[in-house]
């Protein structure tokens, strides 16, 4: 985008895509943008975002005060990296009409809510947003033999970079890594930091960080059957496919998450043999293949 700005580009004559996604007109010329270095690429695109963040903020009284809204809902700059995030494969143009129009009309964009232009960005936004949420609600960490916990997550948006400040103040002290397969991204947390150092990895890395779910510690398949109980137990009749509240669970709840959710694995129904010492009336571990009473412990090895 700032190279079409620097060279001059009318923003009518330059459309924005994915590589992947690239399908030319028949009176258009692709042309490949390559990156000289990230560390160049990154501070170019920083330098497009400063300028395009000040240009709209002009005579903003909530940001001249300093109280902007970490999200806010007007034209602040940040819905770009919300945009950004989303799978869509507009997002490459959708942005590129947007940051040119801000920097046309400056903060009046704030108050163009019905332009096609800015509702466009709003609705991807918006998306990325509830794939934020549904990362927080439904991403599920086992214990490993370690110590540390882990999760693998595969949302509709690249929603763990914007997700893994919540959990780093979840489990402020614990050791904890989450792997997005289908964005190939990795968070890793140590014990006692504020934040999560985020990475880009190679699909061959992320396939051996994923494979790490299997080597949960012992006594994790005790914690995810008692997740699985208290699901149950809390849990209204009648709701499986062929009754009525069927429909509100996977509304709530979407499907494409279930297989991901010890609350509804198959494989949580079996507690194995192993009682964890957390919760054994003793508070010593011990062999026993069966899941106490819901008041027995608390799902400490669960976020």
């Amino acid at each position: 985008m700032g190279i079409g700005y620097l060279a001059h580009a009318p923003a009518r004559k330059l459309r924005l895509c994915k590589a992947e996604a690239a399908q030319p007109a028949l009176d258009e010329r692709l042309v490949n943008v390559p990156a000289a270095s990230l560390d160049g690429t990154v501070a170019f695109a920083t330098r497009v975002y400063r300028g395009f963040e000040r240009r709209v903020s002009a005579g903003c009284p909530l940001k001249r005060s300093g109280s902007c809204p970490a999200h806010c809902k007007g034209s602040c700059a940040t819905r770009l990296a919300l945009a950004a995030a989303n799978d869509d494969d507009g997002v490459p143009q959708a942005i590129h009409e947007y940051v040119r129009l801000g920097f046309q009309v400056g903060p009046q964009i704030r108050n163009m809510l019905s332009d096609a232009t800015v509702a466009r960005l709003d609705t991807l936004a918006r998306y990325t947003l509830t794939e934020c949420e549904h990362t927080r609600q439904f991403a599920r960490f086992s214990l490993l033999e370690d110590g540390s916990y882990f999760c693998s997550f595969r949302p509709k948006a690249d929603t763990i970079p914007l997700t893994g400040g919540y959990f780093a103040a979840r489990m402020r002290d614990e050791k904890f890594c989450m792997v997005d397969p289908a964005h190939l991204v990795v968070a890793l947390h140590e014990p006692g930091q504020r934040r999560c150092s985020v990475s880009r990895v190679d699909p061959d890395l992320c396939g051996e960080l994923a494979s790490a779910s299997t080597q949960t510690a012992e006594g994790e398949k005790y914690v995810h059957a008692m997740w699985r109980r208290f699901y149950d137990s809390v849990g209204l009749d009648g709701r499986d496919a062929s009754q009525r509240g069927y429909g509100l669970r996977a509304h709530w709840m979407p499907k494409r998450f279930w297989g991901g959710l010890v609350e509804l694995s198959p494989e949580a129904l079996d507690p194995g043999a192993v009682v964890p010492a957390a919760y054994s009336p003793t508070g010593r571990g011990h062999t026993k293949a069966a899941v106490p009473h819901l008041g027995q412990g608390t799902a400490e090895s669960q976020t």
